[in-house]
């Protein structure tokens, strides 16, 4: 999947939040229908550890996409949706990832402080109520190419 990302044609038009709309990251989006027909195992992961977690709600992808980020881009706190009953998927298929790369995902408590802090290592998989407060941080001067993240919205 990450050699499929390295080539593959970004777009630089996502933006975090409406008043971050001028400044934007590139983006490649994935048709639903490829993700869920797939034979790569993390669609197929993703819902059994969805329904494991969120028994109760009826989730269905409604996005999916991959983010690339530069070091020099911005990233801005900002929630996936308004709704509890969504969740955000992120996967991180970055190999050889190292602390020092930086590039993690922050997630905010309801006072604006960092509760959570997960470092993009490779393989590695984040669910969470969409509604969370979070920002994927830029990599670190180190990196010189892409930190890439793979969201998968219900």
């Amino acid at each position: 999947f990450y050699s499929f990302l390295c080539g593959a044609p970004f777009v630089r038009r996502e933006f975090a939040r409406p008043d971050t709309r001028h400044i934007k990251h590139c983006v490649l989006e994935h048709p639903i229908q490829d993700v869920q027909g797939s034979p790569w195992p993390l669609f197929q992961l993703v819902e059994v550890l969805l329904r494991c977690v969120w028994p109760s709600v009826d989730l269905e992808m409604y996005r999916a996409y991959t983010n690339a980020v530069l070091t020099s881009d911005v990233g801005f706190v900002h929630c996936d949706a308004e709704y509890d009953s969504h969740v955000t998927a992120l996967f991180y298929p970055n190999p050889g990832w190292q602390p020092e790369l930086a590039g993690e995902t922050c997630f905010f408590d309801s006072e604006g402080e960092i509760c959570l802090s997960v470092l993009p290592r490779c393989g590695r998989l984040v669910l969470f109520n969409a509604t969370i407060a979070h920002v994927g941080r830029a990599p670190s001067r180190l990196v010189w190419g892409y930190r890439y993240t793979t969201a998968l919205k219900f």
